[in-house]
């Protein structure tokens, strides 16, 4: 199931909707050089980093795809 995502800079006027996203995770650093990214997975098999700084909203969608995934794994109905 495919999600939204939009985001926008701290202090920032414009959120950005990114659609068809396919999963996200957080991607961090292992040296502590750079800041922790979110790393949204897109349909299309390319990848979006957003810098863990933005504001980030999900979409209704995501919340069922996690749900799903839960139950398939916990074998529930």
């Amino acid at each position: 199931m495919n999600y939204s995502v939009w985001y926008k800079k701290p202090h920032g006027l414009i959120w950005h909707k990114v659609k068809n996203v396919e999963g996200d995770t957080i991607m961090e650093d292992v040296k502590g050089k750079s800041l922790p990214m979110r790393v949204l997975l897109l349909a299309n098999k390319t990848r979006l980093e957003i810098p863990m700084t933005c504001l980030i909203k999900f979409s209704k969608e995501r919340f069922f795809d996690i749900q799903e995934n839960i139950r398939n794994e916990s074998g529930q109905n």
